[in-house]
């Protein structure tokens, strides 16, 4: 699972979350992503190789603010705009007939619910689940676990009219991503019957959550597998699928053996080499390596004694080589891959700056002069330790992810030759997202962000202090202030430089370190059509509508 950069995919933290791409024989990077054309055959069922598991089911909690809740409460939720496979974003007109501002001053948005849009269990999609979505997420109510308070702490009021079909939002101040918020609305019914409501609510028994998508969940087997079953009950275009099956196969590299033996049709896992190879050897099969709005990164946990010190950070940073990592991991499937020096800005996108370049060269004498800067002595183990304690800490990521296994080793022997002992902590992707990160149960924590074309606001609860994504205890009220203007700018080149601002200040202050944008890699079999990749936060599940099997 990715997290959500959402505003907060996550995913990369999942609206404006930041959460986290040939045939037989063939591939290529890039592709049409068109998923094929022809006549559909309505009916049938794809299975597709889901290599996390669920956490939850409410996208908009820290703990569900991940790409394997989204992708599947994605056919559910309904959100105003989507995000499209080329960065834009399309107002989704399934569900709404409008959404426009009306006013500047006050900012105030108008949203116009089509009428026959329901829940599955017949209640009227309206005004209340809106209302409903942003008292939840305005971070008013002290207890709850909120991924993203941005662009909803600025709304005054959010009212209904049209008998609930005609949602009007009032802000207090300028929100220039307006488009990218009221992502995943709940049945606000629903959730307020459920024992622990908003927090926990969602967390179990997901076959009783309506749906106002083309699907609802039929079924679900922890550890085994999850049934979506068309929704005959969808006021928009029918899925043509009957169901789509979510088979959990959390070591990716089963996932070639899964395709060739027809136990799944589709997937879309985090790539690795040797999965890519076999991949692409199979008959019958389409695939394709693509670059979006993905990143790979290590969070440090300012709580840590060690790492609560800036020249810490700094050495690690100094020392890790970048390159390297690249080289032995995602270079060895695309060569398009280079370090990232941006967090906000990735590379290939115009407003990029590289912020980080004096850093991540692996330069031992450097990082080893900044330990000692900070007081640190070497021991005669090699390692270094400051007032009888070793520079020992935690790395962790998700276990049987073998390319950040191969990172996390990678990482370890880079820290030896610096003097800093590193410890690999890894754990099952449900339990490191869903408890470990929003706990803070880390030192360095390797995952990454999936984005949204909302970059500034994506990112302000990731680097915002007390924010939802801000999983490291991140603190810096230049940093809040910059998000503040960036926010409000409409200014497309003045917004562009105040990202690159409040980049600097983060590096400045060595709060994260950016790896590399990361590929997507997608695969279906060509029995399938209507499947196409979508390197941002909804990934290829934004249209499974579409998806069906091809007419004989």
């Amino acid at each position: 699972m990715h997290r959500l950069r959402t505003v907060r995919l996550a995913a990369l933290l999942v609206g404006l979350a930041m959460v986290a791409a040939a045939c037989g024989g063939g591939g290529d990077e890039g592709g049409d992503t068109s998923g094929g054309s022809g006549a559909v055959q309505q009916g049938g069922t794809l299975n597709y190789a889901a290599d996390q598991e669920p956490t939850g089911f409410n996208e908009n909690t820290s703990k569900d603010n991940g790409t394997s809740v989204l992708w599947i409460t994605i056919n559910m939720f309904p959100r105003p705009f989507h995000s499209q496979p080329d960065f834009t974003v399309k107002m989704d007109d399934q569900f709404l007939d409008s959404a426009e501002q009306t006013s500047e001053d006050p900012q105030t948005i108008v949203y116009k619910i089509k009428q026959n849009a329901s829940w599955s269990d017949g209640t009227p999609v309206s005004a209340d689940d809106f209302k409903y979505l942003w008292e939840q997420s305005n971070g008013t109510i002290k207890d709850n676990d909120v991924a993203s308070t941005t662009g909803y702490d600025q709304i005054e009021s959010v009212e209904g009219s049209d008998n609930g079909k005609t949602v009007t939002v009032v802000y207090k101040t300028p929100f220039a991503d307006w488009k990218g918020i009221f992502t995943g609305i709940l049945p606000a019914h629903y959730v307020e019957s459920r024992p622990g409501k908003w927090n926990t609510g969602l967390d179990k028994e997901p076959e009783k959550i309506p749906s106002a998508g083309p699907f609802v969940v039929q079924n679900y087997t922890a550890g085994q597998s999850l049934t979506l079953a068309r929704n005959d009950k969808f006021g928009g275009t029918k899925a043509n699928l009957d169901s789509i099956v979510y088979r959990f196969l959390p070591e990716s590299t089963t996932q070639p053996a899964a395709m060739q033996n027809n136990e799944v049709d589709f997937i879309y896992p985090q790539p690795q080499l040797d999965l890519v190879q076999q991949v692409k050897a199979l008959p019958d099969v389409t695939s394709e390596t693509n670059f979006g709005l993905t990143f790979e990164h290590f969070d440090f946990n300012f709580k840590n004694k060690h790492l609560g010190d800036l020249k810490v950070r700094q050495a690690i940073a100094t020392g890790t080589n970048i390159q390297e990592l690249v080289d032995r991991t995602v270079k060895q499937f695309s060569d398009k891959a280079q370090p990232l020096g941006n967090r906000i800005w990735l590379t290939g996108q115009p407003q990029y700056q590289d912020h980080f370049g004096q850093y991540g060269k692996g330069d031992a004498a450097a990082a080893t002069a900044l330990l000692e800067e900070a007081g640190y002595t070497k021991g005669a183990d090699g390692i270094y330790a400051k007032g009888g304690d070793k520079l020992s800490v935690r790395f962790s990521t998700t276990a049987g992810n073998k390319l950040r296994e191969t990172q996390g080793e990678l990482f370890q022997a880079q820290m030896k030759a610096i003097g800093v002992d590193i410890k690999i902590a890894n754990v099952d992707s449900t339990k490191f997202f869903g408890e470990w990160l929003p706990n803070g149960n880390f030192d360095i924590a390797n995952f990454a962000w999936v984005g949204t074309p909302f970059a500034i606001s994506s990112n302000r609860d990731v680097y915002r202090t007390g924010g939802g994504g801000n999983y490291g205890q991140y603190a810096s009220k230049k940093v809040d202030d910059l998000f503040g203007q960036a926010m409000a700018e409409t200014d497309e080149a003045a917004s562009a430089e105040l990202g690159n601002q409040i980049d600097q200040q983060i590096t400045a202050d060595m709060a994260t370190i950016p790896l590399y944008t990361k590929p997507t890699f997608i695969a279906w079999r060509n029995t399938f059509t209507g499947i196409r990749d979508n390197a941002t936060n909804e990934g290829p599940f934004f249209e499974t509508s579409a998806w069906g099997q091809k007419a004989a």
